[in-house]
């Protein structure tokens, strides 16, 4: 038991006198990378249809929905990668087809802060929808409803035609 104890007394002693140089920076390269990385988000908005399903299975709710003023997609994800545990599940259950809305798609692991709450800004997948962009999408909602209009209008008169000339 003595022979124990000055055994660990010389260790913290040498530890003392030889200092041991680092090995690896941190800042230029990871600690650790994980093997179940896929990678950061990407979110493409062009195929996106906001059908909310990435935002209900993410385990630990890391994506919440921006809301769009368009009715189709009414809202896009946005990931916050601060929380993210990169699992993938979001791209898996998004249902576009054949590419995806949103999807890992390489990148880094690190996520290196100074600490505070307005670094953690940088920690986000954002998306930045250009307004000629929704200008299009809604004058598209505005020629199909205009055409549903003209349609059922079309219909209306053709039934008040045929009762018309069911009473003669």
């Amino acid at each position: 038991m003595i022979f124990e104890i000055g055994e660990k007394i010389f260790r913290v002693m040498k530890a003392f006198r030889e200092p041991r140089i680092a090995t690896k920076d941190i800042v230029k390269e990871p600690a650790h990378k994980s093997p179940i990385f896929r990678g950061r988000h990407v979110v493409k908005y062009e195929i996106c249809t906001g059908c909310d399903a990435c935002n209900k299975i993410c385990p630990v709710d890391a994506i919440k929905m921006k809301p769009l003023p368009i009715k189709r997609p009414n809202k896009v994800p946005e990931v916050n990668l601060a929380i993210c545990i990169f699992c993938g599940l979001c791209e898996d259950v998004c249902p576009t087809k054949p590419e995806k809305a949103i999807k890992l798609a390489g990148g880094d692991i690190e996520m290196i802060t100074d600490g505070t709450n307005n670094a953690l800004d940088n920690f986000w997948v954002r998306v930045e929808i250009p307004q000629e962009w929704i200008e299009k999408k809604k004058k598209e909602e505005e020629e199909k409803a205009a055409k549903r209009k003209a349609k059922q209008e079309a219909l209306l008169k053709g039934a008040a035609n045929t009762m018309g000339k069911d009473e003669k």
